[in-house]
C-alpha cells in the first residue's frame, strides 16, 4: 500500500530551509561582486597628465634626470616615448622593461665612489659603476691611477721605486731640472690618492737603498703631509746628492737571499732589480720604476777561472817591477792630479751657483775630461781644466791607469734572462697576486740604448706593465698635460 501524496502546503514547507539557504548564498555572492568590483578594482583608470603649468614634485625629479642623461650623452633623451610612460597614470604604465644582464666585476660592482682619471679629483657616481665614466672610477677601493703617460687600471696600492744617483742629473740626461720634474710629478701623484689607498717609495744610488716607511701607509693628510717634506731635499742642492740626501731617519733596505724565494745564488742583480725587490716586499699592485740604467747585473766566474785570473795578474804586477815601475810614487802622482783637477772644477760650480745657474754633475772625477763635459764647461764660459800626468807616465809619455793592486774581478756581466727569471721569482714568492711593473728608463736626447729598451720591455711586459723611454723634454711635455688636465 502506497502513501497517499503529500499536500501542497506540506511540499512548500518542506522546501523553505532549502530557498532561504538559496536566496543567502544569492545575497552574498552579490555583496563579495560588489566589493570586489567597488573596492578593489575601482573605477577604470584613464590617461591623466600633469599640467605643465603646475608639474608635480616627481615630474620635476624625472624630469631633472633626463635632463641629467641628456648632458651627459646617455640614451634618456633618444626617445620621447620613454617619457610618456614615465608620466602616465594608466594601468600597467609604470612596467619597465626587462633589464639585461650585468657583467660581474666583484665587490665593487654597486654603486660605490669612482676617483678621478689621471691625477684628478675624486669624483661620485650611484648605481652600477663600470669604471668607464668621465671619472675614470673602477669601483670601490681601486682608481684609474696615471703617473708620466702610464696609466694601471687598477690600482689601490702604490710604490715608486726612483734612481737618485748623480748619474741621473749629468749633463748627457738632464741635469737638475729632471729631477725637479720627477719629484713633484711623484708628489702630484701622491696628493690625489684617497685615504683608502696606500703608497710609500724607495730610493736607491747604487748600493745604498731607502725607504720612506718601512711598510705602505695610508693616503691620509698626516702621512701626505711627512712624504712632502720628505722627499723635498732629495737631489735638490749640490752639497748634498744621491744617497747623502736622504734624510737619516729613513730605513735602510739590505739584500737578503732568502732560500724560499729560491734565487739564483750565483747572480748578483744591479740596483735597480735590488729595487724592484725592495718594492715587491711592501707587496704593492702598482710599481712605478725610474732608472737612469737597465744592466742586468753580475754573475759569478768558476773558481777555476778565478784561480786562473789571479796567476795572470800576478805575473803582470811582476813584470812591471822588473821595468822599475815605482808603484807607490805613481799612485801618488796620480792621486795629486786627479785632486787638483776635482778642486778646479769644484770651483767652476761653486761660481755658477753664485750665478743662480745650474752647477754641473758627475759621477767620478774622471768624467770631467770627457769631450762633452769640456765643450759644456766652455760654453759655460770657463776654461776647462786639464789632468796634470807629471810623475805617472810610462817611458812612452803614455798615463799609467794601473791601480797595481793584486785583486782580480770574480764575476762578469749576467744575461737578461736572469733579471727576468729573479724577478718572476720575487713576483711568485712574495705576493699572492701579481703587482704591475711599469719601468722607465731616462736617457740624455743623443742615447740610443736599443738593447737595453728591448730588455726592459720585455720584463714590462711579463709582468703586467709598461717600458717608458724618457728625456727631460719629454718629462716637460708630460708634466706640461698633467698640470693642463689637473681640475
Amino acid at each position: 500500500m502506497t502513501s497517499p501524496r503529500p499536500n501542497l502546503y506540506r511540499r512548500l514547507t518542506a522546501s523553505v530551509p532549502l530557498l532561504v539557504t538559496v536566496i543567502i548564498h544569492v545575497v552574498l555572492v552579490a555583496i563579495a561582486g560588489y566589493f570586489v568590483t567597488e573596492q578593489v578594482l575601482g573605477k577604470k583608470k584613464t590617461f591623466s597628465a600633469a599640467a605643465a603649468a603646475d608639474p608635480s614634485v616627481a615630474q620635476k625629479q624625472v624630469e631633472h634626470r633626463l635632463q641629467v642623461a641628456r648632458k651627459g650623452g646617455g640614451s634618456a633623451s633618444s626617445s620621447p616615448v620613454s617619457a610618456s610612460r614615465i608620466f602616465s597614470t594608466a594601468e600597467n604604465a609604470l612596467q619597465m622593461p626587462a633589464m639585461p644582464d650585468l657583467p660581474s666585476v666583484g665587490a665593487s660592482s654597486l654603486s660605490g665612489m669612482g676617483f678621478g682619471k689621471g691625477m684628478g679629483a675624486a669624483g661620485t657616481g650611484t648605481g652600477y659603476s663600470t669604471g668607464l665614466g668621465s671619472t675614470g672610477g673602477l669601483g670601490r677601493g681601486f682608481m684609474s691611477m696615471s703617473f708620466l703617460g702610464v696609466t694601471n687600471q687598477r690600482s689601490s696600492k702604490v710604490v715608486f721605486a726612483v734612481d737618485i744617483s748623480p748619474s741621473l742629473m749629468d749633463i748627457r740626461k738632464g741635469g737638475f731640472r729632471a729631477f725637479e720634474i720627477l719629484r713633484h710629478e711623484i708628489s702630484r701623484l701622491v696628493s690625489t690618492l684617497p685615504p683608502a689607498h696606500s703608497f710609500n717609495v724607495v730610493l736607491f744610488d747604487g748600493g745604498n737603498i731607502r725607504l720612506f716607511a718601512s711598510e705602505l701607509k695610508p693616503a691620509n693628510v698626516a702621512n701626505k703631509t711627512e712624504f712632502f717634506d720628505w722627499i723635498k731635499p732629495i737631489n735638490a742642492s749640490l752639497s748634498s746628492l744621491g744617497g747623502s740626501s736622504i734624510p737619516s731617519s729613513s730605513p735602510r733596505w739590505t739584500f737578503k737571499r732568502d732560500e724560499a724565494l729560491k734565487l739564483d745564488p750565483e747572480f748578483g742583480p744591479s740596483s735597480w732589480v735590488h729595487a724592484i725587490h725592495a718594492a715587491l716586499e711592501q707587496k704593492p699592485d702598482t710599481i712605478f720604476l725610474i732608472t737612469g740604467s737597465g744592466g742586468a747585473g753580475q754573475t759569478r766566474y768558476s773558481q777555476e777561472t778565478i784561480d786562473r785570473r789571479k796567476r795572470a795578474r800576478a805575473e803582470q804586477l811582476a813584470e812591471l817591477k822588473a821595468q822599475g815601475v815605482d808603484f807607490a810614487a805613481i799612485n801618488t802622482a796620480r792621486s795629486k792630479a786627479f785632486s787638483k783637477l776635482r778642486a778646479e772644477f769644484d770651483e767652476i760650480n761653486r761660481q755658477l751657483v753664485a750665478k743662480k745657474k745650474d752647477p754641473f754633475v758627475i759621477t767620478h772625477t774622471q768624467r770631467i775630461l770627457d769631450a762633452d763635459m769640456q765643450a759644456a764647461i766652455r760654453k759655460a764660459g770657463f776654461t776647462p781644466p786639464k789632468l796634470d800626468y807629471t810623475g805617472w807616465t810610462n817611458k812612452k809619455g803614455e798615463p799609467i791607469w794601473d791601480d797595481f793592486s793584486g785583486n782580480v774581478g770574480t764575476s762578469h756581466n749576467a744575461e737578461f734572462t736572469d733579471v727576468i727569471s729573479h724577478v718572476s721569482k720575487l713576483q711568485y714568492g712574495l705576493l699572492s697576486e701579481r703587482a704591475a711593473l711599469n719601468i722607465f728608463l731616462f736617457v740624455g736626447p743623443d742615447e740610443k740604448p736599443e738593447a737595453t729598451q728591448k730588455n726592459l720591455s720585455a720584463l714590462t711586459g711579463r709582468n703586467g706593465g709598461k717600458f717608458t723611454l724618457l728625456t727631460t723634454k719629454r718629462l716637460e711635455e708630460l708634466s706640461k698635460r698633467a698640470e693642463n688636465e689637473a681640475p
